[in-house]
């Protein structure tokens, strides 16, 4: 296998002499083919600024390779699960890396391939159902049937330019419907998508600068859910806050979303900061929740998080009470390689995945600088890798489902 490494002017080449490897967190490791798929078509290559590849030399040393070159690293589409970061030396100066999920890539036998697992072949989100010539006229369609929502002129720039998956399905009326609804947080997650606080690394999407109404949001959900393939509609996206923080505007929005629709599928992401919240929502008709976590060590967990008023009991009361109402409880776990695969952090998350009673574990590549990351966090034993992790919570929790996208209720068993 060679090391794939790129030159400022965006051109990439191989290079012979070198034996290609990635990390672990922060080991190195020698790749290996069962490590490797080939590199997925909606994959994309980039550049990695002020860092060098690093290799394994002829002698079986790790080394930086000699010359002016940047690393090179994969970002893979939905439905695959980064395995290996690439094998990088950071810059002194180098300034840090836009919110992509990294993944380490290499050439063998002509091919591109990468360190990664497919996870989920869901048919709703295979990419070519999306970027259709026909969403302009969708977003039109949408405008003409709710005027003045501000909500459609939100989600068309998520769908039109941020290409999210999930706008374009709002205004295709299919599938999964998006109902963002909060431009605050409660949390300051170094990997969060739509702010960052420090402004160090721009945020890859604007976050929302309204609060929708109750309104807004039922006449949104109500047109989305009348499309012949719709089946959920989602509070909590990745262009907002934290859905919880607005109690009275959901509340009110998901017992008229019910009424009108009483077989939907109707769903939160969040980052399980407000039980009380959510206890309330469930009365009004809300049956899913998809619950967010890169950790359930709180030594992992706040670093990353950096929460305010809230903390790992609130998350996983969170998951038991909408277990005991009946509703359905998704996991988001935010993983990260050297770290969600280290035994004590999978023995914590299948612990808290049994007491939430987790239906199923969406496997997600944590969008973020590495380095950064690491920075962070604490020390942790050596992990014994993704692959190994996805297995052994396979294990651990018998008849849960994993995958990477939320099914509607009842769709999983």
């Amino acid at each position: 296998m060679r090391v794939i490494a790129g030159r400022p002017d965006g051109s990439i080449e191989i290079l012979d002499g070198y034996r290609a490897a990635a990390r672990n967190g922060r080991e190195l490791v020698a790749l290996e083919i069962d490590d490797l798929l080939p590199l997925p078509e909606e994959a994309t290559l980039t550049h990695l600024p002020g860092r060098r590849p690093v290799a394994i030399d002829s002698d079986g040393a790790a080394v930086g390779v000699a010359g002016e070159w940047l690393a090179v690293a994969a970002v893979l589409p939905v439905g695959h699960l980064r395995t290996l970061l690439p094998a990088t030396l950071r810059e002194p100066a180098a300034r840090r890396l836009p919110l992509y999920g990294y993944t380490a890539v290499v050439e063998h036998d002509g091919e591109l391939l990468c360190a990664a697992m497919r996870t989920d072949s869901f048919a709703w989100w295979q990419p070519a159902r999306y970027g259709r010539v026909d969403l302009p006229a969708a977003v039109q369609a949408a405008r003409a049937a709710l005027p003045g929502n501000r909500l459609v002129d939100h989600l068309a720039r998520c769908a039109l330019e941020n290409r999210c998956y999930t706008a374009q399905n709002t205004f295709h009326r299919r599938y999964e419907g998006a109902l963002p609804a909060s431009p605050a947080c409660n949390a300051d997650c170094l990997g969060c998508i739509s702010l960052q606080s420090d402004g160090e690394v721009p945020a890859p999407q604007d976050r929302m600068r309204f609060a929708p109404t109750a309104d807004e949001l039922t006449a949104l959900a109500d047109w989305h859910l009348r499309g012949d393939d719709a089946a959920i509609v989602s509070f909590g996206q990745g262009c907002e806050g934290e859905a919880l923080t607005r109690d009275d505007a959901l509340v009110e929005a998901t017992r008229r979303i019910r009424e009108m629709h009483p077989s939907a599928t109707i769903h939160v992401n969040t980052n399980g900061s407000k039980p009380h919240v959510l206890e309330r929502l469930i009365d009004a008709g809300l049956n899913s929740v998809r619950i967010s976590a890169i950790s359930f060590n709180d030594a992992v967990f706040r670093p990353y998080y950096r929460p305010i008023g809230y903390d790992l009991d609130d998350v996983i009361a969170c998951g038991r009470l909408m277990h005991e109402r009946g509703g359905q409880v998704c996991l988001n776990m935010l993983t990260f390689p050297g770290v969600t695969d280290v035994d004590q952090e999978v023995d914590a998350t299948a612990r808290a995945c049994e007491s939430m009673g987790v239906d199923q574990v969406q496997w997600r590549s944590l969008n973020v600088d590495h380095d950064w990351l690491l920075d962070v966090l604490p020390a942790l034993p050596p992990g014994a890798g993704i692959r190994a992790a996805h297995q052994r919570m396979r294990e651990l929790l018998p008849g849960v489902e994993h995958g990477n996208f939320t099914r509607p209720v009842g769709a999983l068993v």
